[in-house]
């Protein structure tokens, strides 16, 4: 594969990761299962920053190395989007 395809995989998926990460303990209710006499609420422990996946307890953990994990893969995937640009402007220096 060409690095710039490899490049905006990478970092496609880097900011996926960061995206939907879980972020802050906040320990309420998901959703509610059954009616308000049984008082029955799925607990989670972390949304993601859209608040479009409530992350079951004790996922809030994973913070931290999914943020290392997203980062690293943006940064990779940037470099490597730059390293095609360049390489593909310069002449070839094969004879």
């Amino acid at each position: 594969m060409r690095p710039g395809v490899i490049g905006a995989t990478l970092t496609i998926l880097g900011v996926l990761i960061l995206l939907f990460e879980p972020v802050g303990a906040t320990g309420g209710c998901a959703d509610f299962i059954g009616d308000n006499a049984t008082g029955g609420c799925r607990k989670f422990s972390a949304n993601s920053w859209w608040g479009l996946i409530h992350w079951p307890p004790g996922w809030d953990t994973l913070f931290l190395p999914m943020l290392i994990i997203g980062a690293a893969l943006v940064v990779t995937g940037i470099v490597l989007l730059i390293k095609a640009k360049r390489s593909r402007g310069s002449p070839s220096t094969a004879s």
